[in-house]
């Protein structure tokens, strides 16, 4: 068996064609624009005010007045009107003390006491008693005498015994007058007419 063989032709293979570099691109410079510059504000320093110093005032006391005080003012003003008020005002009556006095009653023959007892108690409420000051040391006395009729009407008044001072007599016998009418005489009484004594005395407290 024969062996086979094979020529062989070298053929020099030129390289490949280099592809095309890219065109670099161009390069842009960028601007760089300068930094502001950077303005300090001024700091302004807060100033405090220093008070000056105090000045020590020596404090004199002012030597006393003779000027009244608010209240000594007032306190006189209003004793000048509590004044000129008792000036204005009216005096005030003298009220005179009446004298002790008395006023009994007395009939003779006559046993009706209840009938007296209404006499006098009567003539006294209506007593107008004179002042202490007209009477002495000693005791005045007047004695009034007057006749009560049967329907008790006064028929006679009289001063039987005067105290010596006629506004003394006059008071008792204005009192027997202001005193009527009295009650009738009592049925049982058989006169027409009863005669009546009241003694009258004052005298100082």
């Amino acid at each position: 068996m024969g062996i086979e063989s094979y020529s062989v032709e070298l053929v020099e293979l030129s390289p490949p064609p280099r592809a095309a570099a890219p065109e670099p691109e161009p390069v842009v410079q960028e601007e760089i624009s300068e930094p502001e510059p950077v303005v300090e504000e001024p700091v302004v320093e807060e100033q405090i005010p220093i008070d000056p110093p105090r000045r020590q005032v020596k404090r004199v006391t002012p030597p006393p007045r003779n000027e009244k005080t608010l209240e000594e003012r007032l306190a006189e003003r209003l004793r000048a009107q509590d004044e000129a008020r008792e000036e204005e005002r009216e005096p005030e009556p003298v009220v005179e003390e009446p004298a002790a006095a008395s006023a009994v009653v007395t009939a003779s023959r006559f046993p009706y006491s209840w009938y007296l007892s209404i006499i006098q108690g009567k003539v006294r409420l209506n007593w107008k008693q004179p002042s202490s000051r007209l009477v002495s040391d000693e005791k005045l006395s007047t004695q009034i005498s007057f006749r009560i009729g049967r329907r008790g009407e006064i028929e006679v008044v009289t001063v039987r015994r005067s105290s010596g001072l006629q506004n003394v007599d006059q008071s008792a016998v204005k009192a027997v007058r202001e005193s009527t009418p009295f009650p009738p005489l009592p049925a049982d009484y058989m006169e027409d007419h009863l005669d009546v004594t009241i003694d009258f005395t004052v005298a100082r407290n």
